[in-house]
């Protein structure tokens, strides 16, 4: 037994010999090889692939600087919160003599129609099948969301209301007092068109801003009482003279006809100006301009002594039918829309359009001057209204065609009674 192991071991120092390794060369060898093994064992093991965040496009109207710049920094705070999502703020370009509505039926047109999208004139998109359904996450936010066939495709943004924001200081100097009447108001624009002041500000190069009077117009002459439109020839005639009449009488200049909404801003903080018939939003626009001008609110009474407060909450969010079709991008659309209405981000966006909350949540605004002026506007006991031609299921169209008329009745050379005519033609078209 030990002649046998004896020559084992000399057969294995014989296999040693074929490939000598020294003492040394073993230890530096071993601290190679060990590591490499190790790390063999944990560097082969698959990893999962890094994925790309979800990129989706909010498509947003560009008129107001305010508005622009408020949901870009939501943007902004929403990535921070959310690695995994990608938000592209595109501002739907302006046009010269097209309604945004409009606009928004050219990227439609164009596939450009994605993915969360701020509506005008929602019903025509939901009938161009261009909206999916809001889901309930977002739609249970809001007081009111908008159904269609019992169908909520849009939820509100917010509330505003449409009324003149005048110059303090110069009603103060002429000793000018908020009218309670429409001819009291007729009686100050002559007496600020004496005294060598733009009455009223108007912002008709950009045809969307001819909705605010357009809204009042509609409100005052056209719906009634109870929430019914009586678009008549002998209604549209009296409005449209009624509206020619301050252009004609000069409360209303020629040279506003050139200029664009956020011109008029600049006509009220220069002093050239003393009133323009628009939004709260754009108190903060001249006060920006003019840090030191004092600024006021009023509803501005109707001719049969009503003086109504439009509760204005046409402007809403909707999500693309195509998006829809596309998991990963209509969770993320949620996620950013229940973002805009959370605490503080939205706080923010009301506190610089000047604007009332629709949700669901008590929202707590800071006491601001901006708010304090709508607060003794409210004060005065105007009649609320949610009537406005977006509400009154008008045919395709019409509200731009009824935007053109508003500033033909003021510079054009076509009898009212023509006007009036053509409009109520372009009304009861199927």
């Amino acid at each position: 037994m030990n002649t046998e192991r004896n020559t084992g071991q000399r057969d294995m120092f014989k296999k040693r010999d074929r490939f000598p390794i020294k003492t040394a060369g073993k230890r530096v060898l071993a601290s190679i090889l060990f590591p490499a093994v190790f790390l063999m064992g944990c560097s082969f093991t698959p990893s999962a692939p890094k994925e790309e965040p979800v990129s989706i496009r909010v498509a947003c109207s560009a008129g107001d600087l305010k508005w622009k710049s408020g949901m870009e920094d939501a943007a902004e705070k929403f990535m921070e919160q959310n690695k995994d999502i990608k938000v592209d703020i595109y501002f739907v370009p302006e046009v010269k003599n097209q309604t945004y509505a409009e606009r928004l039926k050219v990227l439609a047109a164009q596939k450009e129609f994605y993915d969360i999208v701020e509506l005008r004139e929602t019903g025509t998109l939901v009938q161009a099948g261009l909206l999916a359904p809001m889901p309930q996450e977002v739609s249970s936010l809001v007081v009111n969301p908008r159904f269609y066939d019992g169908v909520c495709y849009g939820v509100p943004r917010y509330t505003t209301t449409l009324g003149i924001i005048y110059n303090r200081d110069i009603f103060d100097e002429m000793g000018l007092s908020v009218p309670e009447t429409y001819d009291e108001f007729l009686n100050i624009c002559e007496k600020l068109k004496t005294a060598r002041y733009d009455a009223l500000a108007l912002g008709a190069a950009d045809i969307w801003h001819m909705k605010f009077w357009g809204n009042y117009l509609f409100r005052n002459y056209i719906a009634t009482e109870d929430g019914e439109v009586q678009m008549t020839k002998e209604n549209l005639v009296e409005m449209l003279t009624d509206f020619r009449y301050l252009a004609d009488k000069g409360y209303i200049n020629s040279h506003y006809r050139g200029i664009l909404d956020s011109q008029t801003a600049q006509a009220l903080s220069s002093g050239q100006a003393a009133m323009v018939y628009t939004g709260p939003w754009m108190l903060s626009q001249i006060e920006n301009l003019n840090p030191q001008i004092r600024l006021g609110f009023f509803f501005l009474p109707g001719r049969d002594g009503t003086t109504y407060a439009m509760d204005d909450s046409n402007v809403e969010w909707g999500i693309s039918a195509a998006t829809a079709g596309d998991q990963a991008k209509m969770e993320a659309a949620v996620k950013f829309l229940q973002f805009f209405y959370s605490e503080d981000v939205y706080e923010t966006i009301l506190e610089l359009m000047n604007a009332d909350s629709v949700t669901v949540r008590t929202v707590r605004m800071p006491d601001t001057r901006n708010q304090r002026i709508m607060k003794a506007a409210y004060e005065r006991g105007p009649v609320h209204t949610k009537l406005l031609v977006e509400d009154a299921n008008s045919p395709d169209g019409f509200i731009a065609y009824y935007d053109q008329v508003l500033i033909s009745a003021l510079w054009g050379d076509k009898p009212v009674s023509s006007l009036a005519s053509s409009l109520l033609k372009r009304w009861e078209e199927p």
